[in-house]
């Protein structure tokens, strides 16, 4: 009888131990798991869903900083040049953020790390619009605007903005950024 207790003992304890080292498993994997995908995220930034709201959360992230925040479509001739040179610009000035935002609702992921990839964005804060009611967006962004691209706002280290609406030119592109960033 004695035996057949302690027997029974010994199971429980065994059962416990073995519960015990499947949770410590299972806390390990998560461990990793999250170690990996935090590794992961550092290399390549995610695609955040452009919604109402979203126009604000941005300016709110970017604060006392100069960034650029620049609206752009896959069918937009004019903002896919504006796209290669501000790629050449992040390059020589990465202390200057840039936020792209997709106006093509619902954009495939792979298409839109495929265009910024081409030109030299892939590292950059990605959105893309996620409501099929672009109006609302477009009226959140600017009371006037109607979605004509590309539309570029520019904030200063001061806080200011600037929005300018179609073609940049070059040069002042330049000059903006020597003036914001400190590495001239």
């Amino acid at each position: 009888m004695i035996a057949f207790i302690f027997s029974r003992q010994i199971n429980t304890m065994n059962k416990i131990s073995l519960s015990s080292f499947n949770t410590s498993v299972i806390a390990l994997f998560i461990i990793l798991l999250n170690t990996t995908m935090s590794v992961s995220s550092a290399n390549e930034t995610s695609i955040m869903p452009f919604r109402q709201g979203s126009f604000q959360q941005i300016q709110k992230k970017h604060t006392n900083q100069p960034y650029i925040i620049a609206f752009w479509s896959e069918t937009c001739g004019y903002c896919m040049k504006e796209l290669a040179l501000l790629g050449k610009l992040i390059k020589k000035h990465p202390d200057v953020g840039l936020v792209t935002i997709s106006t093509d609702p619902f954009l495939d992921e792979e298409r839109l790390n495929t265009i910024l990839a081409s030109k030299n964005l892939q590292n950059v804060e990605k959105w893309v619009f996620a409501d099929r009611n672009t109006a609302r967006l477009h009226a959140e962004v600017g009371k006037k605007w109607r979605g004509e691209l590309p539309l570029t706002y520019f904030f200063e280290k001061n806080n200011k903005k600037i929005k300018h609406l179609g073609t940049i030119n070059e040069q002042e592109l330049i000059t903006w950024f020597s003036d914001q960033s400190n590495i001239h």
